[in-house]
Order: structure tokens, then sequence, then C-alpha cells
């Protein structure tokens, strides 16, 4: 089942949120009350990023006796989500809830060129991945419960519908953001209000540096107490205008 196509943030919105690490992001979130947005699920190698709109990709457990129709054409129970990686648009983040199996994976080198060349930002699979080595060579940010060499054994029977990733909800068009602490889903509708509170977030560091760049104490500038967080907002209004 294909689920309907859904509203992507701009690529401005996209820029400001990879500004932030997963771990602003999460104590923003948890600041507005919502704290089931972060999955353990990690690079293949340190130092990946990614940051964009999710196209979920659901799956079931396999079963024997389907296997010969897994890749027949226009099967109910495809061994490969082709439909789903064909329809990713420039900038998505592939997520696949993957049941949290850590002993297969269905994205090796192959999918994941493929993810790469429709223009993916990343993937993010509740499952293992494999043929590591290829995929890092693709330069496609990765994120899963780790390397493995087992095949998959899901059918990949719906995409752009919600899904259970590692846990968490993910529904189409949420923003993944993912980096070395891991996977975190951004709701689609707070997408602005977060964003926002990027900027001021990104914006009161940049001022404390300024201020411990003129030597400026830690007393009361970090963490930032009420006196320099009023002026933290008049500069921030004099300077730069918001």
């Amino acid at each position: 089942m294909q689920g309907p196509d859904f509203d992507r943030p701009t690529a401005a919105v996209i820029e400001q949120l990879s500004r932030a690490s997963t771990a602003t992001l999460q104590s923003i979130l948890k600041r507005m009350g919502v704290r089931r947005v972060w999955m353990p699920l990690y690079p293949l190698t340190s130092g990946m990023k990614c940051v964009g709109p999710a196209l979920t990709i659901r799956s079931v457990p396999g079963r024997e006796d389907l296997t010969p129709i897994a890749y027949a054409p226009d099967t109910a129970f495809p061994g490969h989500p082709d439909d789903a990686i064909d329809a990713i648009h420039p900038g998505d983040v592939v997520v696949l809830d993957g049941r949290g199996a850590t002993d297969e994976g269905l994205f090796g080198d192959l999918l994941t060129l493929r993810m790469q060349t429709r223009g993916a930002a990343g993937s993010v699979s509740d499952m293992g991945v494999r043929d590591s080595s290829r995929i890092l060579e693709t330069g496609l940010p990765t994120f899963s419960r780790g390397p493995c060499s087992p095949g998959g054994t899901v059918y990949n029977i719906d995409f752009n519908v919600p899904v259970g990733c590692a846990g968490v909800l993910v529904c189409p068009g949420d923003v993944i953001s993912a980096d070395d602490d891991g996977t975190l889903v951004i709701p689609a509708a707070m997408i602005p209000t977060v964003t926002e509170e990027v900027m001021v977030h990104e914006d009161r560091e940049d001022f404390i540096r300024i201020q411990l760049g003129q030597g400026v104490p830690l007393q009361g500038l970090y963490p930032m107490g009420e006196e320099w967080e009023a002026r933290f907002r008049d500069w921030r209004q004099q300077e730069l205008g918001r």
C-alpha cells in the first residue's frame, strides 16, 4: 500500500535544522513536552549526519511459503521496497521500521546506491545493514542497528505510512535528524517552532562565545541566568534584528 505524498520543508528550513545536533533537538522537544523522539540507531562510521523529511517503509516478518513470490511482478509481499525507493524526492531520509532485527539487513550497497542516485539524504533502518564497506563507498549517511552478513527476510508491504521505528512513531513528512548520538524525529506539525528554537539556541551560543572571548566568567552566563538572558535578547534584536 502506498500512502499519499506529503509536503516537504523548504531547503532553508532543513539547513537551519541541520545546524543543531540531535542532543540539542532532543532538549528543545523535551522542553516542549515531547520525549519519545530518539532512536538508538547509529551511523556506520563516525561523522555521518543527515537531516530531511521521512519517507517511511513498513515491513512485516517473512514466511517461507511466500518466498517464491517475493520478487514477482506486482507481488503483495515485495522483498525489496522498489516502489518506495522510486518515490524518493531529493533530500528525503528513508526510514525502514525493520522490527529491530540485528541478525539480518535489508539495505546493502546496491539498494543504498539506488537511494543515493534518487537523491536521498540518508537512510535509517531499525535492523542491520549489509555490505557495510561498500555502503561507506557510496557516501550515503546510513544509520542502523549495525553491520551484519545475513540478508533481510522481511516483506516491505507499505510506504508513506506511519511506522514504529525503534519504538518511536515516525510519520511521512516528519523530519529526521541523525548524527553520532543516534537518530531523532521532529514531528511535522512542530517543525516551525523547533526551527525557531534552533535559531535562538544557536544565536545564544554565539552570544556566549562573544562574552567568553571578552573575559566574562561563566557564572550566570552559562547556564544563562535571567540577567544575561535579558542582555542576550537585547543583543539579538539590535545585532541580528530578530
